[in-house]
């Protein structure tokens, strides 16, 4: 997307704390300092703090409060990290700003066949799909569950913002596919990274970073919001950014799913100190009505992972309530193989009955 570009005047920093530099890989010894922050989805400053847990995940030293909003039940972090110190909650090894930016697995696989159904079933009709072979169609369809959900259907012009883009997988993947892509990201490494797509990344805060309006037909949020000081002020200006017809997917953990009932404050989604805000169905529709925005459809996820994280968060809190046998079956391979086709053929209950892991919303102007 060669009109997406910022000055540095015009991509600042979260309080100038990410865009300033690469980060040095030092180990984070000092508590994080702390503020009391209004409601970020009605501004009320009346709240229930509800309980206090360690990063879990990678250690960041302190303690962080779960707390609920008394005026319109959003959960979220506070007290919370400091403005200017939140990318001290991030350390060096964290896993999506130093990953490469290779590839998806699915296009590696099967090159021939996604361009034939995406071309097929989502309206990538740009793709060139001549002379591809009948078995190669045959496997397109034979994998096509995983191929349709890991591909947006075509918009407009095919111009692409990914928010929260780390070191650039998906626009890589899109890339790959034919759409004009750009990115933002907080995280000055990550955008770096990422600059090995595409130029046109952006290093700052969603909320602030300035963009053409009308100049985007589609918007990528994946897991982004909940990392954000101001994700209503975000949700705000990626719908000003949207072009007639334009939709704005957002993925963000799912509170009210069954993991988090089940793991309480060892569930993996909530991933203090980063994750700032804690979204149900409900809170997120507010949001997304008070930005000025719809959400048209809803659409519940379940991921093995996520609940083998948050059970390896919550065995490693309680390490006494497995029996030696049940460790056994945990450390080999055959074990934790059956786990999984366990959890494969369980988890997609939660989708129906409301309550998955993650949710990802299709929003566009109200």
């Amino acid at each position: 997307m060669n009109d997406v570009r910022s000055p540095a005047a015009r991509t600042p920093a979260l309080d100038g704390g990410c865009a300033s530099g690469p980060r040095e890989a030092l180990p984070i010894v000092e508590p994080l300092p702390l503020e009391t922050v209004a409601c970020p989805l009605c501004g009320a400053r009346a709240y229930s703090p509800l309980y206090r847990q360690r990063d879990l995940s990678l250690g960041v030293p302190g303690e962080f409060t779960l707390s609920r909003c008394d005026a319109c039940g959003l959960l979220y972090q506070n007290p919370r990290v400091r403005g200017n110190a939140l990318d001290r909650a991030y350390p060096a090894n964290y896993a999506a700003h130093v990953r490469e930016p290779e590839l998806s697995r699915t296009l590696r696989d099967l090159g021939p066949p996604v361009r034939w159904l995406l071309a097929r079933r989502l309206g990538y009709r740009h793709l060139d799909t001549r002379g591809i072979a009948a078995r190669d169609k045959a496997r397109a369809l034979l994998a096509s569950h995983r191929i349709l959900k890991a591909f947006p259907r075509w918009r407009g012009n095919g111009r692409l913002v990914d928010v929260g883009c780390a070191s650039g997988k998906f626009l890589r993947q899109m890339h790959a596919v034919g759409w004009d892509v750009a990115g933002i990201e907080i995280d000055a490494d990550a955008a770096a990274r990422a600059r090995a797509v595409t130029p046109s990344i952006v290093v700052g805060d969603p909320a602030t970073v300035t963009l053409p309006a009308a100049s985007v037909d589609l918007v990528t949020a994946f897991h982004v919001l909940e990392h954000l000081p101001d994700p209503l002020g975000a949700l705000r200006n990626m719908l000003g950014w949207l072009a007639p017809g334009g939709l704005i997917i957002v993925e963000v953990p799912n509170v009210a799913g069954v993991s988090s009932a089940l793991f309480g404050r060892c569930w993996s989604g909530l991933d203090f100190p980063r994750h700032l805000v804690h979204f149900t169905p409900r809170t997120m529709t507010a949001m997304v009505e008070h930005a000025g925005g719809r959400v048209f459809r809803v659409v519940h996820r379940t991921k093995p992972r996520y609940v083998l994280r948050s059970a390896a968060l919550w065995l490693a809190e309680h390490p006494g309530a497995l029996s030696r046998p049940g460790r056994a079956v945990l450390a080999s391979r055959v074990g934790r193989g059956l786990i999984k086709v366990a959890l494969e053929l369980t988890m997609p209950l939660a989708r129906p009955l409301q309550r998955g892991e993650s949710v990802r919303y299709f929003i566009g102007r109200a």
